[in-house]
């Protein structure tokens, strides 16, 4: 692994610096530059940003401890593995849900967006991220008690998995299967486990409103126009499925290749995706000229 997995987590590392950069660069021109005007019914998305920047440089430390323990494998500080992969493990989560909620929010604005329009201002985007806060509570109480997890990591551990218990683990696993419509093989009772839920299933439905219900009932062209909060939450099931969820389903499939044989190739391959993402959102948000008018409306569903 030392060569490969030298090359593999030097390149995933600097995707990583890439991406906290990039979402440092967007919430910066939202906010202090002010060359994006913000709305509300971005709230969601600004908030995914910081969570970007947040992981990317957690995953970052990760990938640099990492580095430090293939090169020089004596240099070894206990538990340190456990306290820097810890907060990677709740910002997933956290992630996890902003793109639910995101692409949830979507739907419902252009399935219903004249309800939309007069009742989305009653549900608090606070509360959203009250209930995400609270269920990242809920996962210390997953692990310290469900799952009893006692903090002992072996030394020679050197990646995420290996710093929580298998019981841990696994409920890690069957939670990327449920919130990502994950086809992924699975060693336990059956061969295959089918996980398929929220971001798939929504993300269909709102590919299918915007793009076959329109051409089928030819909607008027001004009605066509997607807002930038809709192109970015398909933006995101798109990186997810192509960066994430292909390559995790392949390696399953192959399993020559893993983290022992080439290093940590998935996490490069999600950070490669979170750079994509993160140039494309940087277009849509600050590549046009000029700011956008003020909307008549605290919620306008399909203003770009």
């Amino acid at each position: 692994m030392l060569i490969w997995g030298i090359i593999t987590a030097s390149i995933a590392l600097v995707l990583s610096e890439i991406t906290f950069l990039l979402n440092v660069c967007i919430l910066s021109a939202i906010f202090f530059l002010k060359k994006v005007q913000k709305k509300p019914e971005m709230s969601l998305i600004y908030s995914r940003f910081v969570v970007d920047a947040m992981y990317a440089f957690a995953n970052s430390l990760n990938l640099t401890y990492l580095l430090i323990r293939v090169i020089s494998p004596d240099i070894v500080v206990k538990n340190l593995s456990f306290f820097i992969s810890w907060p990677t493990f709740n910002l997933g989560s956290i992630r996890v849900f902003l793109v639910f909620f995101i692409t949830f929010d979507r739907v419902l604005a252009t399935y219903f967006p004249i309800h939309y329009h007069k009742h989305r201002s009653k549900i608090a985007t606070h509360a959203i991220l009250l209930f995400i806060f609270f269920y990242t509570l809920f996962e210390q109480f997953i692990l310290l008690i469900l799952c009893d997890f006692v903090l002992d990591v072996p030394n020679s551990c050197i990646h995420l998995g290996c710093t929580v218990n298998k019981c841990y683990h696994n409920y890690w696993l069957w939670f990327e299967q449920v919130e990502y419509f994950l086809l992924k093989e699975l060693y336990i009772s059956i061969k295959f486990q089918i996980g398929y839920f929220s971001i798939g299933t929504v993300s269909a439905f709102l590919c299918f409103r915007l793009y076959i219900w329109n051409y089928c009932t030819k909607v008027q062209q001004q009605n066509k126009r997607i807002s930038r909060a809709t192109k970015i939450s398909l933006l995101d099931t798109v990186i997810i499925f192509t960066f994430d969820l292909l390559p995790s389903f392949l390696f399953a499939h192959f399993p020559a290749v893993n983290f022992e044989t080439v290093g940590p190739l998935s996490a490069l391959c999600k950070n490669f995706g979170f750079v994509v993402e993160a140039i494309i959102i940087c277009k849509v948000l600050i590549g046009k000229k000029g700011v956008a008018p003020l909307s008549t409306s605290k919620y306008t569903p399909n203003a770009t």
